[in-house]
């Protein structure tokens, strides 16, 4: 007895040194709820392997620049608008090969354990993936990654367990599911230096064609982006 209460204190004292780990994120369950949209991670599209696919899901809006007198509009175009609550089930089709879903800077965290067989396994049309679901609680950019691919971000090794977590910017493969609030505004001004607080938080994120995009942005792999910080 006198030994197990000493390596019980012992336990506490070494994990009471191990310091803070608050940036450091927790692995987070799978949601129940049904999801209304999956995001493939690993796949084979075409004979082509891809780490992440789709790289951007929300809802995409037609930009239309003032011109000869028009005060410019901001009007729903394509894609999957997808509302805090909702759910995405992101699938690894290679369930064997170690992947998980972490998101750092999204309006709230995203850290999905290691999508591995035997955790939720499912298989439809023929492919057998290992899955995890998480539901948006608050809108906004929810751009992810997996930290397996390399070692992106900074390397938090734990003193005493030794397992090994990432935090910070990732130069990894990213997709991102961005959430809009219902009925939020896309007056022009959200184009703005100093946009409505109700203003869309998907305009000129997700993107098919360049005319979703804001003034000097171009549609790069369904991605508004500044072509002057894009590596050639």
């Amino acid at each position: 007895m006198i030994r197990t209460t000493a390596l019980v204190a012992l336990a506490l004292a070494m994990a009471g040194c191990k310091g803070p780990t608050s940036d450091v994120p927790e692995v987070q369950a799978s949601a129940e709820a049904a999801p209304r949209v999956t995001v493939s991670l690993n796949r084979i599209v075409m004979g082509q392997y891809r780490t992440i696919t789709p790289l951007c899901v929300g809802q995409r809006y037609r930009i239309d620049l003032p011109e000869g007198g028009s005060p410019g509009s901001i009007q729903a175009a394509s894609g999957l608008p997808i509302r805090p609550g909702d759910t995405a089930e992101f699938r690894n089709y290679l369930p064997t090969v170690p992947a998980n879903v972490t998101a750092l800077d999204a309006p709230a965290p995203m850290f999905s354990p290691n999508l591995v067989t035997p955790y939720n396994t499912a298989t439809e049309a023929g492919e057998t993936f290992s899955f995890w679901r998480y539901t948006f609680p608050a809108a906004g950019e929810y751009e992810f990654f997996d930290t397996n691919m390399g070692e992106p971000g900074r390397k938090i090794v734990d003193s005493y367990y030794g397992t090994v977590t990432y935090v910070g910017e990732s130069n990894a493969p990213k997709g991102v599911v961005c959430v809009d609030e219902p009925g939020c505004s896309t007056d022009f001004a959200c184009l703005g230096t100093n946009p409505p607080a109700d203003c869309c938080a998907c305009i000129s994120v997700c993107c098919d064609t360049d005319q979703q995009c804001g003034s000097g942005l171009s549609c790069l792999r369904n991605r508004c982006v500044d072509p002057a910080t894009v590596a050639e």
